[in-house]
C-alpha cells in the first residue's frame, strides 16, 4: 500500500511538473515570437531616426528658403520720420562745411578782402606803428570775444550808396606792445576796380602805464 502511494504521488507530481514545463515552453515560444515582430518594427524606426537626424543638416539652400519665409519688419511711420530728420541733418552739416571751406579758402569774402587791405595799409602807416606797435608785432581781430569763431568775424554793413556804388563797412581792433585800437572803415571799388576809402578812423588806447590817454586818428577823413 506505501509503495503503490508513492508511485501514485510520483505519478501526479510528474504530471505536474510536465504541465509546468510545457507551460515554461510556450511562454518562451511566446517571448520568441514577440522578439521576432518587433525586430522588424524597430528598423524602420531607425530608419526615421535617421532620416529626422539628417533632415538637421542645414544647407544653404535650407537657409535661404527659412530666411526667405521670415516677414520683414515694417518699418513705423515715427521711425521712417526719424530717419529721414538724420539724413537731413547730416545733409545740412556737409553744405555749411562746404560753404565755409569755399568761402574761406576759395572765394574770399569781400568784408574779409577789406579786413586785409586795411590792416596792411595801417602796419604802414608811423602814426600807427608809434601809438600800437611795430608792424610785426601788431594783432587784428573781430569782435572782442572768448569764442575763436566770433573773433574771427569781421562785424561789417554792407550797403549802395545814391550813385548805386556799392559801400562796404568794417570794424575790428588791433593790438601791439604799446596799445590797442578800434578801427572804422567805409570802402568802395572805384572805376578801375582797386578799393578806396571813404573814411578811415582809428582810436587808439596806449598801454596802461605810458601817461598817453585815448586819441583819435583820422587816416583817411570823410570825403
Amino acid at each position: 500500500m506505501k509503495r503503490s502511494y508513492v508511485q501514485m504521488s510520483v505519478g501526479r507530481f510528474g504530471k505536474q511538473l510536465t504541465a509546468h514545463q510545457t507551460t515554461l515552453g510556450l511562454q518562451t515560444l511566446r517571448q520568441y515570437a514577440a522578439a521576432a515582430n518587433a525586430q522588424p518594427q524597430e528598423q524602420p524606426k531607425q530608419g526615421k531616426q535617421e532620416q529626422s537626424f539628417d533632415s538637421l543638416e542645414l544647407t544653404d539652400e535650407k537657409i535661404s528658403a527659412i530666411t526667405d519665409k521670415i516677414p520683414q519688419r515694417p518699418v513705423g511711420v515715427v521711425e521712417g520720420t526719424s530717419y529721414t530728420l538724420v539724413i537731413l541733418a547730416a545733409f545740412g552739416v556737409l553744405a555749411f562745411v562746404l560753404y565755409h571751406v569755399l568761402t574761406s579758402l576759395i572765394f574770399e569774402p569781400t568784408a574779409i578782402t577789406c579786413f586785409n587791405h586795411t590792416l596792411e595799409r595801417l602796419k604802414g602807416d608811423p602814426r600807427i606803428t608809434v601809438r600800437i606797435g611795430g608792424a610785426d608785432d601788431i594783432r587784428a581781430w573781430g569782435t572782442n570775444s572768448e569764442s575763436r569763431v566770433a573773433r574771427q568775424q569781421i562785424p561789417h554793413t554792407i550797403f549802395k550808396d545814391a550813385s548805386g556804388v556799392e559801400h562796404v563797412r568794417i570794424q575790428f581792433n588791433i593790438r601791439g606792445p604799446s596799445g590797442s585800437g578800434l578801427v572804422n572803415a567805409d570802402m568802395y571799388k572805384d572805376a578801375s576796380g582797386q578799393w578806396q576809402y571813404t573814411y578811415l578812423v582809428v582810436d587808439t588806447y596806449p598801454a596802461s602805464g605810458s601817461g598817453a590817454g585815448p586819441q583819435r586818428l583820422a587816416i583817411i577823413s570823410s570825403r
